[in-house]
């Protein structure tokens, strides 16, 4: 089975901090791939989450039904439009990703009214991210340690690891933080299960509860 992948090109900006017109991107089942040297903004990663399900059950066909629709990234200070193309990413976007996840000294921090956690954890999952985010609420903070992607212990209130990530959900205002890289001694440990498993149960319980 071919990998998924759909290449995209920015066609206007307006006030945008990152990203600049005709600029390329790249989604696949796993990662989203940048322009060289472009940060990689947490709102547009939201929007590229939502429409990865919408596109898959279309790769057959070319994505034949969305080949010319417009699609929009905002929220922020700015505004982006994007559409696919069939222009080839360049290879350099796999350096730039490359050097992201070793680069130590970089810190992703925003706020929780942009993107809930559950989106905020499915991003850290499908960058494949080794570090540790602090979630600041209301009624105290929160930790999660990731490991590419996986999940290796989480703290909130009274409770850990899935219990913590369960509790975290229904938070909608705060403040998170995420710093790379982890210890040697932590890039041995055993994950705390799948962590799709974990999000589903996890919005599953939030559902019930709302």
């Amino acid at each position: 089975m071919k990998p998924f992948q759909a290449a995209f090109e920015i066609t206007n900006v307006r006030n945008c901090p990152f990203y600049a017109q005709e600029e390329c991107f790249l989604l696949t089942d796993k990662a989203i791939e940048l322009p060289l040297g472009r940060s990689a903004c947490l709102i547009l990663a939201r929007e590229l989450t939502g429409l990865l399900f919408k596109l898959i059950p279309q790769a057959a066909t070319g994505f034949a039904a969305q080949r010319h629709a417009i699609f929009t990234c905002g929220g922020c200070t700015g505004l982006i439009k994007f559409q696919l193309t069939d222009k080839v990413v360049p290879s350099s976007a796999d350096q730039h990703a490359a050097a992201l996840a070793e680069n130590t000294e970089s810190v992703i921090s925003g706020r929780l009214e942009a993107i809930a956690p559950a989106e905020l954890l499915q991003v850290f999952h499908m960058h494949q991210k080794t570090g540790r985010l602090t979630l600041q609420f209301e009624d105290g903070s929160a930790r999660v340690t990731f490991r590419e992607g996986g999940l290796l212990a989480a703290r909130y209130e009274d409770f850990d690891n899935q219990e913590a990530i369960y509790a975290m959900l229904s938070q909608k205002q705060g403040a998170f933080h995420f710093i790379p890289g982890l210890p040697e001694a932590l890039m041995k440990t055993r994950e705390i299960g799948d962590f799709m498993m974990i999000l589903m149960e996890g919005l599953r319980r939030l559902d019930e509860g709302e």
